[in-house]
Order: structure tokens, then C-alpha cells, then sequence
């Protein structure tokens, strides 16, 4: 197979014109500089000898289990993402200064693109932290989603080794992790996996299963999506929304644009988005 390097710039066009017409995804400008490294190992496990020939394996003549294949493989490489103990400033500040405050007990939460459930647990923990500190107790029900099957399993496992952990700031790993010295590996702690329910989910798909939410977190998601999928994406999600429910994603998407059920919300804690009554 030839290298990351010698790819040809005819070929790396094709298949991003593929993926956006294809899958409906658009590779954001800042992540294409590792769009070949991740592809790459799918030209050895399909037997292929360029890009081009991956893109012409996704279009397809007609549907197949290796074309299906090939497309899941594809999606699940460029939409991976290095999974972390990381919520923005700005989301947490916008959860600990006013959204915790208005969700009502028991307020069933959809976290959308958990990795491998390393955010899922630490929205859990900023929870459990919020309970603590104001002592309103909520007991939240948070739903975390995953278009990869491999990470959603890895998430339910609630298992991390030492070297993942280490990302963890010392607090949260003390009081919500319990370490195994003879394995090398920490386990999330009950009361924090009692909070969490994973589910493997596209973003392209149906996904009104999941139920009614009284809040969605979305970080990054949307960005990896052409305006027409995205403006699908954003309808399920206001639809998945209770009346007065809330939005929260990254400060560089567009949302109301592609959502006439969503206001655009610009409160002192930070911008989120809210259903219209």
C-alpha cells in the first residue's frame, strides 16, 4: 500500500467529494491533516490500492455487505476522536452557572460523540460536583451515544488503564475511581456508572428511540456534516427536546440557521440554544 505521503492530490479530492456526496460529511479544514493517517489502514483491510479506490468502494454500483462495510469503516475512522477527560471551559461554566439550576430532578440528559466514555463520566462527575457543592440533588440520567460499537463497549467496560486515567484531574480520579494495583487499571465507581446509559448511535439515522431530553450536549459532532445533513441532525434534536429544553454546542457551530424550533440564548453563564414553548 503506498504511503501517507504519496497519496495523489487527484485521488485525495475524489474522496473527499465522495464523502461529502456519499455520506453527507464534510472533513472540517483543521482535521484533513489527518484524514489520510486514519483512512489509511482501511486500504489494507479492504485490499485496495488508493484513495480513489476507497472513494469508488463507497459510491458502490449497487448496496452489498462490503459496501456497507466499507462505509461504516469510513465513517467510524474520520468521526473517531481522541477520547479524553475534557470538557471546555465553557461548557462547564455554562453547566455549573445555570443549566444544572434549571434541569428538573431526575432530568433525563443526551450526550452526543462520547468516545470511548471518558466525557460521559466526567459529565457525571461535574453533576455529582454541582450536588455537592449547592446541595440540590438531582439525579440525573445521562444517555451517552457513540457512532462506533467498538467504543461503546469499551464505555460500558467503565475500565481505563493507569496511562488514561492520568488525564483525570487528581480529585475526580480519588473520589469516583477505584484503582486495581495487580491489574494496572482503574473502575469507575458505582455511583457515577449508575448515572450513565450508553448506546451506539448514527447521527444520520433515526434516532428518536433514544426518548425525550431535557438537555443535549453535542461538543463537536456537527461539524464533521454537510448544511442538509446537519440541518436533519438539528430537527431530531429539537424534536428529542422538551418544550423549554436546552441546547449546548461548540461555540463555532451554526445552529439557528438550520432550526426554526431553536432560540439562540446568550446568557451571562455562556451561549446555548433553547426549544421554543
Amino acid at each position: 500500500m503506498p504511503s501517507a505521503a504519496s497519496h495523489n492530490i487527484d485521488d485525495y479530492e475524489t474522496l473527499l467529494v465522495t464523502l461529502q456526496n456519499v455520506l453527507g460529511v464534510v472533513v472540517p479544514d483543521e482535521q484533513r491533516s489527518n484524514l489520510v493517517e486514519r483512512i489509511e489502514p482501511l486500504l489494507s483491510a479492504y485490499k485496495l490500492e488508493s484513495l480513489a479506490s476507497l472513494a469508488e468502494g463507497m459510491a458502490g454500483g449497487h448496496a452489498d455487505e462490503r459496501h456497507s462495510a466499507i462505509l461504516s469503516s469510513v465513517l467510524d475512522a474520520i468521526s473517531q476522536r481522541q477520547s479524553s477527560w475534557h470538557l471546555s471551559s465553557e461548557v462547564k461554566k455554562l453547566l455549573h452557572n445555570y443549566v444544572f439550576a434549571q434541569l428538573p430532578e431526575k432530568a433525563k440528559i443526551l450526550l452526543v460523540g462520547c468516545g470511548q466514555g471518558q466525557l460521559a463520566y466526567l459529565l457525571a462527575m461535574e453533576a455529582l460536583g454541582y450536588e455537592h457543592s449547592s446541595g440540590d440533588v438531582k439525579q440525573f440520567q445521562i444517555v451517552a451515544t457513540d457512532i462506533s460499537s467498538e467504543s461503546i463497549a469499551q464505555a460500558k467496560s467503565a475500565t481505563y488503564s493507569e496511562l488514561q486515567l492520568a488525564g483525570l484531574g487528581d480529585t475526580y480520579r480519588k473520589l469516583y475511581t477505584s484503582f486495581d494495583n495487580k491489574e494496572n487499571n482503574g473502575q469507575i465507581k458505582d455511583k457515577v456508572r449508575q448515572m450513565v446509559s450508553f448506546s451506539q448511535c448514527d447521527l444520520k439515522e433515526n434516532f428518536q428511540p433514544l426518548g425525550a431530553m431535557d438537555l443535549i450536549i453535542c461538543p463537536e459532532d456537527l461539524v464533521y456534516y454537510s448544511n442538509g445533513v446537519k440541518a436533519g441532525i438539528l430537527q431530531q434534536f429539537s424534536e428529542l427536546l422538551k418544550s423549554g429544553g436546552i441546547f449546548v454546542t461548540g461555540s463555532n457551530q451554526a445552529v439557528v440557521a438550520f432550526s426554526d424550533d431553536l432560540e439562540r440564548v446568550e446568557h451571562p453563564a455562556g451561549l446555548f440554544y433553547r426549544k421554543k414553548k
